[in-house]
């Protein structure tokens, strides 16, 4: 039994290949079809996910700054660091007292015209601060310490600048329930075209069909060359579709190139995404079972032995 239902598949598999063979430029053209619909949300959700992941770096390193009261003495700035070296939520902090800061404003603006103004000025108009960075990178446990910090007696102000990446945090929220929608509109349409091109071998090969159900041929046994050439044209379709992707992604990494050195940055997209093209080849490989399976259902109920 197992061996008759391996037999089968197999001269299906067999069959399918040869008729690809026989028509290569037309199993082309649909794979590359395949391929470009896959491409198109698959470039999205890399630019997306790369830029979640700059976030999510750049959340690493955001800072709370505690700002002092111009008349802080040493024994306040020590009570305020004891606090701080007792809280459980802060990872690390360091003090920039007023005469560093003082000292640091002098240096960056000694090579412009603020450099005047700054030495005119009677004394140090700068507080004694702390920089601290959280456990936490998540915006409401941010908020929450902040406003906690806030309270310390001796402090006049804390800083936390984390609304552009709510913003952005959000944007890139917005930017993959696009690539969901976009995502579905393509795969419907694949789905047609799929459905298509399967009911058009069908119908060049309606007579063989007819000749198999007469000889007691079942719907399952008809039905599965078509479902395998759905198979491996989405198999071609993605494998085609990450060629596609490598190919934008090494074009795209060397036009920003000049411009991440400009920032010392690395803006470049990762050549190869293991999740990301398993995702591709699967979605493709099942976009093209069921469109298959849709139309040689509807197309094998709809033929009649006369």
């Amino acid at each position: 039994m197992i061996n008759t239902m391996l037999n089968h598949h197999s001269q299906a598999i067999k069959l399918v290949l040869s008729r690809m063979r026989n028509n290569m430029l037309s199993t082309l053209m649909i794979s590359l079809v395949i391929a470009v619909a896959m491409c198109v949300p698959g470039l999205f959700y890399m630019g997306v996910d790369h830029l979640s992941t700059l976030i999510n770096h750049m959340q690493d390193k955001t800072e709370i700054s505690l700002f002092l009261k111009l008349d802080a003495d040493k024994d306040a700035i020590s009570e305020i660091d004891a606090m701080l070296a007792k809280n459980s939520a802060i990872k690390q902090y360091h003090l920039v007292t007023k005469a560093q800061a003082w000292q640091q404003l002098k240096e960056k603006s000694a090579a412009n015209e603020v450099s005047n103004q700054v030495n005119e000025l009677a004394k140090n108009p700068l507080p004694d601060a702390f920089f601290i960075q959280a456990k936490s990178t998540e915006p409401e446990a941010l908020e929450a310490l902040k406003n906690e910090l806030q309270n310390i007696p001796g402090v006049e102000q804390a800083l936390l600048n984390t609304e552009w990446a709510k913003r952005l945090a959000t944007l890139l929220a917005l930017g993959k329930k696009i690539i969901l929608f976009i995502a579905s509109l393509l795969a419907i349409a694949l789905l047609v075209i799929i459905g298509n091109t399967v009911r058009m071998q069908i119908l060049t090969q309606k007579d063989e069909i007819v000749v198999s159900k007469l000889i007691g041929a079942t719907s399952s046994f008809i039905r599965m060359p078509f479902l395998y050439a759905g198979i491996l044209y989405g198999l071609l379709g993605g494998l085609l579709a990450i060629l596609l992707l490598a190919a934008v992604v090494i074009i795209f990494n060397q036009s920003v190139a000049q411009l991440s050195s400009l920032y010392s940055n690395d803006f470049s997209l990762p050549l190869f995404n293991m999740h990301l093209s398993i995702s591709v080849i699967c979605t493709a490989v099942l976009i093209g079972w069921l469109g298959s399976y849709l139309a040689v259902t509807r197309a094998i109920a709809a033929i009649k032995i006369t």
